[in-house]
Protein backbone atom coordinates (compact mmCIF):
# COMPACT_ATOMS: atom_id res chain seq x y z
CA UNK A 1 0.00 0.00 0.00
CA UNK A 2 1.40 3.41 -0.97
CA UNK A 3 1.88 6.47 1.20
CA UNK A 4 -1.09 8.84 1.34
CA UNK A 5 0.09 12.18 -0.11
CA UNK A 6 -1.36 14.89 2.09
CA UNK A 7 0.43 17.60 0.09
CA UNK A 8 -1.70 16.71 -2.92
CA UNK A 9 -4.90 17.30 -1.00
CA UNK A 10 -3.70 20.55 0.59
CA UNK A 11 -0.33 22.08 -0.22
CA UNK A 12 -0.63 24.38 2.81
CA UNK A 13 -0.49 21.59 5.43
CA UNK A 14 2.62 22.27 7.51
CA UNK A 15 2.03 19.89 10.43
CA UNK A 16 0.43 16.44 10.65
CA UNK A 17 0.42 13.19 12.59
CA UNK A 18 1.16 9.81 11.01
CA UNK A 19 1.92 6.21 11.92
CA UNK A 20 5.36 4.71 11.23
CA UNK A 21 5.10 1.80 8.79
CA UNK A 22 8.84 1.03 8.76
CA UNK A 23 12.17 2.61 9.67
CA UNK A 24 15.26 0.96 8.21
CA UNK A 25 18.96 1.77 8.30
CA UNK A 26 20.84 2.57 5.11
CA UNK A 27 24.14 4.24 4.17
CA UNK A 28 22.66 7.72 4.69
CA UNK A 29 21.11 7.08 8.08
CA UNK A 30 17.53 5.81 8.33
CA UNK A 31 14.69 5.84 5.83
CA UNK A 32 11.24 5.94 7.38
CA UNK A 33 7.93 5.15 5.73
CA UNK A 34 4.73 6.69 7.14
CA UNK A 35 1.13 5.79 6.39
CA UNK A 36 0.65 9.42 5.21
CA UNK A 37 2.81 12.49 4.81
CA UNK A 38 2.77 16.18 3.95
CA UNK A 39 6.46 16.04 2.95
CA UNK A 40 6.91 16.50 -0.79
CA UNK A 41 9.56 14.10 -2.17
CA UNK A 42 12.15 15.24 -4.68
CA UNK A 43 10.75 15.16 -8.18
CA UNK A 44 9.93 17.10 -11.31
CA UNK A 45 13.02 19.31 -10.97
CA UNK A 46 12.12 20.39 -7.42
CA UNK A 47 14.02 19.47 -4.21
CA UNK A 48 12.24 17.63 -1.44
CA UNK A 49 10.76 19.30 1.59
CA UNK A 50 12.77 19.41 4.81
CA UNK A 51 11.58 19.56 8.41
CA UNK A 52 11.26 17.27 11.44
CA UNK A 53 9.51 14.11 12.56
CA UNK A 54 8.89 14.31 16.32
CA UNK A 55 11.89 16.60 16.64
CA UNK A 56 14.21 14.51 14.43
CA UNK A 57 15.51 16.32 11.35
CA UNK A 58 14.25 15.15 7.97
CA UNK A 59 17.04 16.06 5.56
CA UNK A 60 15.73 14.38 2.41
CA UNK A 61 12.53 12.79 1.08
CA UNK A 62 12.39 10.40 -1.89
CA UNK A 63 9.67 8.43 -3.64
CA UNK A 64 9.83 4.98 -5.22
CA UNK A 65 6.61 3.85 -6.84
CA UNK A 66 3.88 4.87 -4.41
CA UNK A 67 6.06 4.75 -1.29
CA UNK A 68 7.65 7.88 0.20
CA UNK A 69 10.86 7.61 2.24
CA UNK A 70 11.84 10.17 4.90
CA UNK A 71 15.59 10.26 5.59
CA UNK A 72 16.72 10.97 9.15
CA UNK A 73 19.74 10.32 11.38
CA UNK A 74 17.63 8.47 13.99
CA UNK A 75 15.18 5.56 13.62
CA UNK A 76 11.54 5.26 14.69
CA UNK A 77 9.56 2.32 16.04
CA UNK A 78 7.13 0.63 13.73
CA UNK A 79 3.58 1.48 14.76
CA UNK A 80 4.42 4.61 16.75
CA UNK A 81 2.69 7.89 15.99
CA UNK A 82 4.95 10.76 15.00
CA UNK A 83 4.32 14.45 14.45
CA UNK A 84 5.62 15.83 11.18
CA UNK A 85 6.43 19.49 10.66
CA UNK A 86 7.73 20.73 7.32
CA UNK A 87 9.82 23.86 6.79
CA UNK A 88 6.86 25.75 5.39
CA UNK A 89 8.55 29.08 4.52
CA UNK A 90 10.91 27.10 2.26
CA UNK A 91 7.98 25.08 0.85
CA UNK A 92 5.99 28.25 0.15
CA UNK A 93 8.95 29.81 -1.67
CA UNK A 94 9.06 26.72 -3.89
CA UNK A 95 5.27 26.92 -4.43
CA UNK A 96 5.56 30.55 -5.54
CA UNK A 97 8.35 29.84 -8.00
CA UNK A 98 6.97 26.56 -9.34
CA UNK A 99 3.56 28.09 -10.03
CA UNK A 100 5.26 31.02 -11.75
CA UNK A 101 7.14 28.57 -13.96
CA UNK A 102 3.77 27.14 -15.08
CA UNK A 103 2.56 30.63 -16.00
CA UNK A 104 5.67 31.46 -18.01
CA UNK A 105 5.83 28.06 -19.71
CA UNK A 106 2.14 28.24 -20.58
CA UNK A 107 2.49 31.69 -22.11
CA UNK A 108 5.60 30.70 -24.07
CA UNK A 109 3.88 27.58 -25.39
CA UNK A 110 0.82 29.55 -26.53
CA UNK A 111 2.74 32.45 -28.08
CA UNK A 112 5.71 30.63 -29.64
CA UNK A 113 4.91 26.91 -29.54
CA UNK A 114 8.09 26.16 -27.59
CA UNK A 115 8.03 23.29 -25.09
CA UNK A 116 9.60 23.43 -21.66
CA UNK A 117 12.33 20.78 -22.03
CA UNK A 118 14.09 21.31 -18.70
CA UNK A 119 13.27 22.67 -15.25
CA UNK A 120 15.23 23.07 -12.03
CA UNK A 121 14.24 24.78 -8.79
CA UNK A 122 16.51 25.28 -5.80
CA UNK A 123 16.81 27.59 -2.78
CA UNK A 124 18.10 30.46 -4.92
CA UNK A 125 16.43 30.54 -8.31
CA UNK A 126 14.51 28.79 -11.06
CA UNK A 127 15.94 27.80 -14.42
CA UNK A 128 13.93 26.40 -17.29
CA UNK A 129 14.83 25.54 -20.85
CA UNK A 130 12.84 26.06 -24.03
CA UNK A 131 13.40 24.54 -27.44
CA UNK A 132 13.68 27.89 -29.20
CA UNK A 133 15.12 31.40 -29.03
CA UNK A 134 13.75 34.81 -27.98
CA UNK A 135 14.57 38.41 -28.65
CA UNK A 136 15.03 40.76 -25.70
CA UNK A 137 11.70 42.39 -26.60
CA UNK A 138 9.91 39.02 -26.59
CA UNK A 139 11.33 38.14 -23.17
CA UNK A 140 10.22 41.49 -21.76
CA UNK A 141 6.74 40.91 -23.19
CA UNK A 142 6.50 37.42 -21.66
CA UNK A 143 7.68 38.70 -18.27
CA UNK A 144 5.10 41.50 -18.31
CA UNK A 145 2.24 39.21 -19.35
CA UNK A 146 3.26 36.69 -16.68
CA UNK A 147 3.04 39.40 -14.03
CA UNK A 148 -0.36 40.45 -15.38
CA UNK A 149 -1.48 36.88 -14.60
CA UNK A 150 -0.19 37.39 -11.05
CA UNK A 151 -2.04 40.68 -10.66
CA UNK A 152 -5.26 39.06 -11.90
CA UNK A 153 -5.05 36.70 -8.88
CA UNK A 154 -6.28 33.73 -10.91
CA UNK A 155 -7.29 30.49 -9.16
CA UNK A 156 -4.89 27.53 -9.28
CA UNK A 157 -6.22 23.99 -8.91
CA UNK A 158 -4.79 20.46 -9.02
CA UNK A 159 -6.75 17.31 -9.77
CA UNK A 160 -6.70 13.79 -11.20
CA UNK A 161 -9.00 13.63 -14.24
CA UNK A 162 -10.57 10.35 -15.28
CA UNK A 163 -9.49 8.76 -18.55
CA UNK A 164 -12.32 10.32 -20.58
CA UNK A 165 -11.66 13.84 -19.26
CA UNK A 166 -7.91 13.46 -19.68
CA UNK A 167 -8.31 12.44 -23.31
CA UNK A 168 -10.21 15.60 -24.20
CA UNK A 169 -8.07 17.98 -22.10
CA UNK A 170 -5.27 19.85 -23.91
CA UNK A 171 -2.44 19.86 -21.40
CA UNK A 172 1.34 20.24 -21.40
CA UNK A 173 3.45 17.32 -20.22
CA UNK A 174 6.93 15.88 -20.43
CA UNK A 175 7.24 12.60 -22.27
CA UNK A 176 7.46 9.31 -20.42
CA UNK A 177 4.94 10.03 -17.64
CA UNK A 178 3.65 6.80 -16.12
CA UNK A 179 0.64 6.11 -13.93
CA UNK A 180 -2.21 8.47 -13.12
CA UNK A 181 -1.84 11.99 -14.46
CA UNK A 182 -2.23 14.90 -12.05
CA UNK A 183 -3.07 18.18 -13.74
CA UNK A 184 -2.38 21.65 -12.40
CA UNK A 185 -4.68 24.25 -13.92
CA UNK A 186 -4.23 28.02 -13.86
CA UNK A 187 -7.40 29.66 -15.09
CA UNK A 188 -7.15 31.10 -18.63
CA UNK A 189 -3.39 30.46 -18.58
CA UNK A 190 -2.13 26.87 -18.48
CA UNK A 191 -2.90 23.21 -17.81
CA UNK A 192 0.14 21.06 -17.10
CA UNK A 193 0.84 17.59 -15.73
CA UNK A 194 2.70 18.13 -12.44
CA UNK A 195 3.22 16.35 -9.10
CA UNK A 196 4.36 19.35 -7.02
CA UNK A 197 2.54 21.64 -4.56
CA UNK A 198 1.37 25.03 -5.86
CA UNK A 199 -0.21 28.19 -4.47
CA UNK A 200 -3.98 28.52 -4.47
CA UNK A 201 -4.06 31.72 -6.49
CA UNK A 202 -1.55 33.50 -8.68
CA UNK A 203 -1.60 36.65 -6.52
CA UNK A 204 0.39 34.73 -3.89
CA UNK A 205 3.37 34.61 -6.26
CA UNK A 206 3.97 38.31 -5.66
CA UNK A 207 6.38 39.01 -8.49
CA UNK A 208 7.92 37.24 -11.49
CA UNK A 209 11.34 38.54 -12.54
CA UNK A 210 13.64 37.24 -15.28
CA UNK A 211 17.30 37.57 -14.32
CA UNK A 212 18.91 36.54 -17.58
CA UNK A 213 19.17 33.93 -20.31
CA UNK A 214 21.76 31.77 -22.02
CA UNK A 215 21.75 29.51 -25.05
CA UNK A 216 21.38 25.89 -23.99
CA UNK A 217 21.02 22.70 -26.06
CA UNK A 218 19.80 24.50 -29.17
CA UNK A 219 17.36 26.65 -27.22
CA UNK A 220 17.10 29.16 -24.38
CA UNK A 221 17.58 28.80 -20.64
CA UNK A 222 15.77 31.43 -18.58
CA UNK A 223 16.90 32.34 -15.05
CA UNK A 224 14.05 33.57 -12.86
CA UNK A 225 13.23 34.52 -9.28
CA UNK A 226 9.74 34.97 -7.85
CA UNK A 227 8.06 35.87 -4.59
CA UNK A 228 10.38 35.80 -1.58
CA UNK A 229 13.32 34.84 -3.82
CA UNK A 230 12.75 38.00 -5.87
CA UNK A 231 12.34 40.18 -2.77
CA UNK A 232 15.62 38.94 -1.28
CA UNK A 233 17.37 39.43 -4.61
CA UNK A 234 16.01 42.99 -4.88
CA UNK A 235 17.15 43.78 -1.32
CA UNK A 236 20.66 42.52 -2.05
CA UNK A 237 20.93 44.45 -5.31
CA UNK A 238 19.57 47.61 -3.68
CA UNK A 239 22.21 47.32 -0.94
CA UNK A 240 24.88 46.81 -3.61
CA UNK A 241 23.74 49.89 -5.55
CA UNK A 242 23.71 51.99 -2.38
CA UNK A 243 27.25 50.85 -1.55
CA UNK A 244 28.48 51.60 -5.08
CA UNK A 245 26.75 54.99 -5.05
CA UNK A 246 28.42 55.86 -1.75
CA UNK A 247 31.80 54.78 -3.09
CA UNK A 248 31.37 56.92 -6.22
CA UNK A 249 29.86 59.84 -4.26
CA UNK A 250 26.68 59.89 -6.35
CA UNK A 251 23.00 59.19 -5.75
CA UNK A 252 21.72 55.61 -6.34
CA UNK A 253 19.85 56.59 -9.51
CA UNK A 254 23.09 58.09 -10.88
CA UNK A 255 25.15 54.92 -10.48
CA UNK A 256 24.82 53.74 -14.07
CA UNK A 257 26.07 56.97 -15.60
CA UNK A 258 28.81 57.27 -12.99
CA UNK A 259 30.09 53.77 -13.71
CA UNK A 260 30.01 54.35 -17.48
CA UNK A 261 31.87 57.63 -17.03
CA UNK A 262 34.47 56.02 -14.81
CA UNK A 263 34.87 53.16 -17.26
CA UNK A 264 35.55 55.67 -20.05
CA UNK A 265 38.23 57.33 -17.92
CA UNK A 266 39.79 53.97 -17.09
CA UNK A 267 39.83 53.01 -20.76
CA UNK A 268 41.65 56.25 -21.59
CA UNK A 269 44.11 55.59 -18.76
CA UNK A 270 44.69 52.05 -19.99
CA UNK A 271 45.62 53.39 -23.41
CA UNK A 272 47.98 55.89 -21.78
CA UNK A 273 49.59 53.17 -19.65
CA UNK A 274 50.01 50.94 -22.70
CA UNK A 275 51.69 53.76 -24.60
CA UNK A 276 54.00 54.51 -21.66
CA UNK A 277 54.92 50.84 -21.33
CA UNK A 278 55.76 50.71 -25.01
CA UNK A 279 57.98 53.77 -24.55
CA UNK A 280 59.68 52.15 -21.55
CA UNK A 281 60.33 49.00 -23.58
CA UNK A 282 61.76 51.06 -26.44
CA UNK A 283 63.95 52.94 -23.95
CA UNK A 284 65.16 49.72 -22.32
CA UNK A 285 66.01 48.18 -25.67
CA UNK A 286 67.76 51.32 -26.95
CA UNK A 287 69.83 51.77 -23.78
CA UNK A 288 70.48 48.10 -23.11
CA UNK A 289 74.06 47.04 -22.35
CA UNK A 290 74.47 44.27 -24.90
CA UNK A 291 77.20 42.71 -22.79
CA UNK A 292 74.43 41.76 -20.35
CA UNK A 293 71.97 38.91 -20.87
CA UNK A 294 68.98 40.36 -18.96
CA UNK A 295 67.15 43.42 -17.71
CA UNK A 296 65.06 43.81 -14.54
CA UNK A 297 62.19 46.31 -14.60
CA UNK A 298 59.33 47.22 -12.26
CA UNK A 299 55.56 47.18 -12.81
CA UNK A 300 55.49 44.82 -15.79
CA UNK A 301 53.15 41.95 -16.56
CA UNK A 302 54.01 38.87 -18.60
CA UNK A 303 52.90 40.45 -21.85
CA UNK A 304 55.27 43.40 -21.25
CA UNK A 305 58.12 41.01 -20.49
CA UNK A 306 57.46 39.06 -23.68
CA UNK A 307 57.63 42.23 -25.77
CA UNK A 308 60.80 43.41 -24.04
CA UNK A 309 62.61 40.07 -24.27
CA UNK A 310 61.67 39.78 -27.94
CA UNK A 311 62.87 43.32 -28.61
CA UNK A 312 66.21 42.65 -26.92
CA UNK A 313 66.74 39.40 -28.82
CA UNK A 314 65.73 40.93 -32.17
CA UNK A 315 68.04 43.92 -31.67
CA UNK A 316 71.09 42.30 -30.08
CA UNK A 317 70.73 38.57 -30.79
CA UNK A 318 71.66 35.86 -28.31
CA UNK A 319 69.46 34.70 -25.43
CA UNK A 320 67.93 37.71 -23.66
CA UNK A 321 65.75 37.73 -20.55
CA UNK A 322 63.33 40.32 -19.17
CA UNK A 323 62.39 40.10 -15.50
CA UNK A 324 60.05 41.91 -13.13
CA UNK A 325 59.27 41.27 -9.47
CA UNK A 326 59.89 42.12 -5.86
CA UNK A 327 62.22 41.08 -3.04
CA UNK A 328 60.72 37.56 -2.93
CA UNK A 329 60.88 36.57 -6.59
CA UNK A 330 60.36 37.52 -10.19
CA UNK A 331 58.45 36.71 -13.34
CA UNK A 332 60.57 36.25 -16.44
CA UNK A 333 60.49 35.80 -20.19
CA UNK A 334 63.52 34.42 -22.05
CA UNK A 335 63.85 34.79 -25.81
CA UNK A 336 66.45 33.23 -28.11
CA UNK A 337 67.18 30.50 -30.64
CA UNK A 338 67.87 26.82 -30.23
CA UNK A 339 69.89 25.18 -28.83
CA UNK A 340 71.14 28.17 -26.80
CA UNK A 341 67.79 29.03 -25.23
CA UNK A 342 67.23 25.44 -24.02
CA UNK A 343 70.72 25.39 -22.47
CA UNK A 344 70.16 28.70 -20.67
CA UNK A 345 66.75 27.63 -19.42
CA UNK A 346 68.11 24.36 -18.02
CA UNK A 347 70.88 26.26 -16.21
CA UNK A 348 68.24 28.59 -14.71
CA UNK A 349 66.17 25.60 -13.55
CA UNK A 350 69.24 24.01 -11.97
CA UNK A 351 70.02 27.19 -10.05
CA UNK A 352 66.55 28.27 -8.84
CA UNK A 353 63.18 26.91 -7.81
CA UNK A 354 60.95 28.02 -10.65
CA UNK A 355 57.67 27.33 -12.40
CA UNK A 356 57.40 27.68 -16.13
CA UNK A 357 58.28 26.33 -19.51
CA UNK A 358 57.84 27.01 -23.19
CA UNK A 359 59.10 25.96 -26.58
CA UNK A 360 60.82 27.17 -29.75
CA UNK A 361 62.20 30.67 -29.11
CA UNK A 362 60.35 31.43 -25.86
CA UNK A 363 60.57 30.37 -22.20
CA UNK A 364 58.71 32.03 -19.35
CA UNK A 365 57.59 31.53 -15.78
CA UNK A 366 58.36 32.66 -12.25
CA UNK A 367 61.40 32.32 -9.97
CA UNK A 368 61.08 31.92 -6.21
CA UNK A 369 64.21 33.51 -4.76
CA UNK A 370 65.38 36.83 -3.30
CA UNK A 371 65.61 39.50 -5.99
CA UNK A 372 69.27 40.19 -5.24
CA UNK A 373 70.18 36.54 -5.90
CA UNK A 374 68.29 36.62 -9.21
CA UNK A 375 70.00 39.83 -10.29
CA UNK A 376 73.38 38.44 -9.26
CA UNK A 377 72.79 35.31 -11.35
CA UNK A 378 72.04 37.38 -14.46
CA UNK A 379 74.79 39.89 -13.69
CA UNK A 380 72.50 42.90 -13.51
Amino acid sequence: MGTVKLYEKDSYISAFEAVVVSSEADERGYKTVLDKTAFFPEGGGQPSDTGVLSGVEVFDVQIAGDVIYHYTKSPFKTGETVKGEINFPRRFNFMQNHTAEHIVSGLVHKKFGYDNIGFHLNENEVTFDFGGFFTAEQLAEIEYEANMKVWANLPVSAYYPDAAELEKTPYRAKSGIEGKIRLVKIEDTDICACCAPHVKSTGEIGLIKFLGTENQHGGTRIFMKCGAFALNDYRRKTDDIKAIAEHLSVKPHEVKEAVLSQNSRLEAERKTVKELKNRINDFEVKNFDKSKSAVFISFADMRDLQALAYGLHKTYGGVRTALSGNENGAAFTMCGTEPEISDEFEKLKARFSLKGGGRDSLRQGSISAPAEEIKEYFGI
